[in-house]
């Protein structure tokens, strides 16, 4: 494919990237009034991330999501779901739900005991939603009875999510960048965030020129 025919659809990329990335949601896990809900994300590095996440995905990839719940106060039952917006990106391979499936515990549940869930997820490999990005949030709702209840949702992972066709060592190139963007020392005032995220669209638009010279 000429150069001049892919870029009408790599601007588009470029524009929706640049368009919904400064807007992802990007809440941390936390506490409410019964207990605390934290989450990790594993890649194919080995390496645990506590949530929220920022890595950088492709379709058919990999990769687990682990989700504890710990109560400090006597309650009746607790929920859990995982949820996505936007086109489908993500599928569940294994674990205790599907994506947008309510997890439900009852019975009796332990106070300061860790309550501990795990999931396999692979990046659909049929997802049209490529070059842009994939947050992955826990939802997650904490009863002490039936009349008081407390919620907690934060995005465990926000991915961006790259075309196949691209190579391991230029995905490599912008997983670093998007890390080092989103994972700054002090936090980026919003006009640099919008720097950072044309960077990212930039570096795709020259990856994908690139691939197809």
């Amino acid at each position: 494919m000429q150069v001049s025919k892919m870029i009408p659809r790599v601007l588009f990329c470029a524009i929706m990237l640049s368009a919904i990335t400064p807007f992802a949601p990007l809440a941390s896990a936390g506490t409410c009034s019964y207990g605390s809900v934290y989450a990790w994300f594993q890649g194919s590095n080995g390496h645990w991330v506590n949530a929220t996440a920022h890595t950088v995905l492709k379709p058919g990839e990999v990769f687990h999501l682990q989700v504890r719940v710990t109560l400090s106060s006597e309650c009746q039952a607790f929920f859990l779901k995982l949820h996505e917006f936007g086109t489908p990106v993500y599928e569940v391979l294994a674990g205790p739900t599907q994506m947008e499936e309510l997890f439900e515990y009852r019975g009796e549940i332990k106070v300061q005991y860790p309550y501990i869930y795990e999931w396999t997820i692979r990046v659909r490999p049929t997802t049209s939603w490529t070059c842009g990005s994939a947050p992955l949030e826990v939802f997650a709702q904490l009863n002490k009875d039936d009349s008081k209840d407390c919620t907690i949702d934060f995005d465990a992972l926000v991915a961006l999510i790259l075309p196949n066709y691209q190579t391991s060592s230029e995905a490599q190139q912008v997983s670093e960048n998007h890390s080092s963007a989103v994972h700054p020392r002090y936090p980026l005032p919003g006009f640099q965030d919008g720097l950072v995220s044309m960077a990212i669209v930039v570096l795709c638009l020259l990856l994908r020129l690139k691939q197809h010279r």
